[in-house]
């Protein structure tokens, strides 16, 4: 395989000056890759519901839509 362009500047590093770039390279902070798991569909479907709880409520006191009774529209003709 070609090497990456980033391990030539490391290997060009380390000939010219000696020092290995690896060294400098942090930690996982406490991550271990073997115990990460993805979540579950019942925790993505709280996430989303818990993030979208405020923006998008659903009670009957919403203010944004229209209401048409059939009394609006017609009038009723009493017989004389």
């Amino acid at each position: 395989m070609a090497k990456s362009a980033a391990r030539k500047k490391r290997e060009k590093q380390l000939r010219e000056t000696g020092f290995d770039q690896t060294i400098k390279r942090g930690t996982w902070g406490g991550i271990v890759p073997v115990t990460k798991t993805t979540k579950t569909k019942q925790e993505l479907l709280t996430h989303k519901d818990k993030k979208y709880k405020r923006n998008h409520s659903s009670s009957n006191n919403d203010e944004n839509g229209f209401y048409f009774s059939q009394n609006f529209f017609f009038e009723k003709s009493l017989p004389k």
